[in-house]
């Protein structure tokens, strides 16, 4: 079923529901508002689909691009960049920076939407997860980062938290 969610982006009736759409800042609204979209954000989030199998859908995609032809996945690939808007992963990140520094005539539109995605994501919390295997009686001291920007050029802020513990 995940492989149909990354598959349903290509389908011929998502491009004809979006085709009168020619603004790449619409164009991510829309595409935002999308059941496809909406499912594949929530399966991304509960891991049914991976940043691994997003990267091989999209490189089985870039396999039909052809220099001088329309690329007939546009909409998927912007429709990718919509779910990764939001997604706090330096993968997301990533995708969407690699999107938006082509200079492509044939993918001019998923490239303008990847744009407008870089500039509209929020201040995401990069979040890592760790454990510590500690003795009782043992004292820990953790520094957590909880918040950091993913935009250097607007300040590269971080909020640390530092929290010590006692092992019972």
């Amino acid at each position: 079923m995940s492989a149909k969610l990354l598959e349903n982006l290509t389908s011929e009736e998502l491009a004809v529901r979006l085709a009168f759409v020619s603004a790449h800042s619409a164009l991510r609204a829309c595409l935002q508002k999308t059941r496809e979209v909406g499912e594949l954000a929530g399966a991304l989030r509960l891991g049914t689909i991976t940043e691994d199998g997003i990267e091989r859908f999209v490189s089985g995609l870039l396999k039909d691009l052809r220099i001088g032809e329309r690329f007939e996945h546009e909409i998927a690939l912007a429709a990718l960049a919509a779910v990764l808007e939001t997604r706090p992963t330096d993968f997301a990140e990533q995708f969407l920076q690699d999107l938006s520094r082509l200079r492509l005539a044939e993918m001019s539109l998923c490239i303008r939407v990847a744009r407008e995605c870089l500039k509209r994501r929020v201040n995401i919390a990069r979040c890592q997860s760790r454990v510590f295997r500690l003795e009782p009686d043992e004292e820990c001291v953790l520094s957590v980062v909880t918040s950091q920007s993913p935009f250097p050029e607007n300040g590269n802020t971080l909020e640390n938290t530092t929290v010590t513990y006692k092992v019972a």
